[in-house]
């Protein structure tokens, strides 16, 4: 018996693709407002290309597209690796179908939740603006912890504050190795969220797979 599912933040419930295209905006406007509208699209796709669905050092990528764009009086790496930690949480975009499946998870007596990776400051902003902490049981975000996903530690962990066996939780997640891998190696079950920069990469037979969030209650 499902007794919790826990989830992955980015392209899990929220599209990490569109709400980092409201980011790149804002990044132009903040820091390149004077350049012309196709340098802006060009420079947004370097962005893309190069950010490897967010997971990346943020101060070596920042450097790397200073470098690649011979960035004339840049701000240092560690000034713009700070603007995304602190401001890219302000520009969620939830999938539409992620308020009413937490609901409906609560709804049927199930514990629900957000295991994710990343710098304190950044996830929980996300958290904070995303408008779904009042439908979430916990939230354990690896900045706060001494493991990350896909050790299996980050997933008992969560279990354990929930006072549910990991054999009793579904863990919903994009990542073939931090999501799908990491989950099923601390003793849930998983399923695939198909979406965003792994889309497609190392799907598995013995893992549901799904690209609507809503989804998740047909294997629950």
């Amino acid at each position: 018996m499902t007794k919790a599912v826990l989830f992955d933040f980015d392209e899990t419930l929220q599209d990490r693709t569109a709400a980092f295209e409201k980011y790149m905006d804002a990044f132009m406007e903040k820091y390149l407002p004077d350049l012309p509208e196709n340098e802006k699209i060009k420079r947004k796709k370097d962005m893309v290309d190069t950010g490897n669905g967010g997971y990346v050092n943020r101060e070596e990528w920042y450097q790397g597209l200073i470098d690649m764009w011979n960035w004339k009086n840049a701000p240092s790496k560690s000034e713009l690796a700070n603007h995304y930690d602190t401001q890219f949480g302000y520009f969620n975009v939830i999938f539409k179908g992620s308020v009413p499946l937490l609901k409906e998870l609560r709804l049927r007596g199930v514990k629900t939740g957000v295991i994710t990776n990343g710098p304190s400051v950044l996830q929980h902003k996300k958290m904070e603006q995303s408008g779904l902490m009042p439908y979430c049981d916990i939230l354990v975000v690896s900045g706060d912890l001494p493991f990350a996903k896909p050790e299996p530690e980050i997933f008992v962990y969560a279990a354990e504050k929930l006072g549910i066996a990991v054999d009793e939780c579904v863990y919903v997640g994009d990542h073939p190795l931090n999501d799908i891998k990491g989950a099923l190696s601390a003793g849930m079950k998983a399923i695939r969220m198909n979406w965003g920069w792994f889309k497609g990469e190392e799907l598995r037979p013995d893992v549901p797979i799904i690209e609507d969030i809503y989804d998740v209650l047909k294997f629950i």
